[in-house]
């Protein structure tokens, strides 16, 4: 239980149970299939399938992201000030999850002779489609619990999942590449596509029934140019919006040519195994990073991460046309480092909600998912245009095409090199973050004593 007040004014919310915490999270594994094959085999697709440059597709997929950030204020905005019988929260995943269903279908199996405007149709549907849902389906996860460790769990369950659709991923690959022997992308993203519409709407209803929303504080309504302009001036949420574009940024620069890196640079022929082996190395480091937040703070444990990270990615430009087992160790380290980076900045952000809470009066956790989506979005579209950044340096992803060393020599910097320069930064800012966990503690005893009675009150409402 969480309870909030003094010894003459104290109300118990009902605290998240880990089962429950395990539920909220399910719905992340078939979503989190897609996740890397979007950002791996798209470019792939529809370059080498389908005829369309790798100039215009990076385009696409910055455009397509940028209009995602752009939307996610509005959507954040609407979701906190969303009232019905059914919740906030509950309304808007019902929309969206039948639409991206959809969007995601027909992006991953396109027709042969299909132009860019249906790639960028799609692939904007598919990304509106996902703020639709997702933004409301991650604040929902900030309100089961105000409880400084608690969060980490419930973010941690929630990346637990993610990291198992990506394994899953990656062994549909691996099992496309070892028993049918086939490598295209088209017979890969069709697969997975299939799977995930046929996953989603059954775990999406298990989530909507079993789990609880949570009665919120009632505050005066706020403009979203307000809301928005109050939010920047806490300058603790903009230092971890700096963060999380430099780490999102990062990662999404080498992930959208990790595909490409793996099979020109390092020289694999099929890479099912090696993306089954990162993924379940992020598997398998969460409860370090959990016991590495809970011990020393959340913020101690990203920063350590950046660090392995950045020394791991270097260490891989050494593996060129040499994928043995000390890549392998490497990869895998890399792996490691995965899981981290996904949760810990979002379970720090639920702390810097209640801090706003505490000042400003409003729960508004949608809105600042929003605005962390909004950073995240515009960072992915960093992936976009690492594509035609490599091919101005003449690599080629074309079938049959012919890259000679000075074209391998900046895949390998563009993958390596330049996510590590970028972490330095984001280490700083992460390594003197204030907000601990004995802060936090004081932050939420404060806002319950301030609002305890509104809280009953709405408490007696959701019986």
């Amino acid at each position: 239980m969480t309870t909030f007040g003094s010894q003459k004014e104290t109300i118990e919310l009902p605290s998240v149970t880990r089962s429950k915490a395990w539920i909220y999270g399910s719905l992340s594994l078939p979503i989190a299939m897609l996740g890397y094959p979007l950002g791996a085999y798209i470019p792939r697709l529809y370059s080498t399938e389908m005829g369309i440059s790798l100039t215009m597709i990076g385009l696409v997929i910055t455009a397509a992201a940028i209009f995602d950030a752009i939307t996610d204020p509005l959507m954040g905005h609407f979701s906190d000030r969303w009232r019905t019988r059914w919740g906030r929260r509950r309304p808007w995943m019902v929309l969206g999850i039948p639409l991206w269903l959809f969007a995601v279908y027909m992006l991953l199996n396109p027709s042969v002779g299909i132009t860019v405007v249906y790639l960028a149709f799609f692939y904007v549907f598919m990304r509106g489609a996902s703020t639709i849902f997702g933004l409301p389906y991650a604040a929902w996860g900030v309100e089961l619990s105000s409880d400084y460790h608690s969060r980490t769990m419930i973010q941690s369950a929630r990346e637990k999942y993610v990291l198992a659709g990506l394994i899953l991923s990656a062994a549909m690959v691996a099992f496309s590449e070892e028993i049918f022997g086939r490598t295209e992308a088209s017979f890969i993203l069709s697969n997975i596509s299939l799977i995930v519409v046929i996953m989603v709407p059954f775990v999406a209803m298990l989530v909507l029934f079993k789990v609880p929303e949570v009665p919120t504080f009632n505050a005066p309504p706020v403009s979203l140019r307000a809301g928005i302009e109050r939010m920047l001036r806490n300058k603790l949420f903009f230092r971890l919006l700096l963060i999380e574009l430099l780490i999102a940024g990062g990662e999404n620069f080498r992930n959208t040519l990790s595909l490409l890196f793996l099979q020109d640079y390092i020289g694999m022929t099929g890479i099912g195994r090696a993306l089954v082996l990162y993924f379940g190395a992020g598997l398998l480091a969460i409860p370090f990073w959990d016991l590495l937040a809970r011990r020393f703070g959340k913020h101690f444990s990203l920063a350590s991460a950046m660090v392995l990270v950045g020394a791991v990615s270097l260490g891989v430009l050494t593996q060129m046309s040499s994928p043995g087992p000390f890549f392998y160790l490497l990869f895998g380290l890399k792996g490691f480092c995965f899981g981290a980076f996904a949760y810990l900045p979002r379970a720090m952000l639920a702390d810097v909600v209640d801090l706003d809470t505490l000042r400003s009066g409003s729960a508004r956790p949608a809105s600042y998912f929003a605005i962390l989506g909004f950073v995240t979005k515009c960072a992915a579209s960093f992936g976009g245009l690492s594509l035609p950044i490599l091919a101005a340096f003449g690599y080629s992803a074309a079938a049959g095409a012919s890259n000679g060393p000075d074209e391998l020599f900046w895949l390998g910097m563009l993958y390596g090199a330049v996510p590590t320069a970028v972490f330095v930064l984001a280490f700083y800012l992460c390594s003197t973050w204030p907000l601990t966990d004995k802060l936090h503690e004081k932050v939420v005893r404060i806002v319950g004593k301030r609002y305890a009675r509104q809280v009953a009150r709405a408490s007696d409402g959701f019986e």
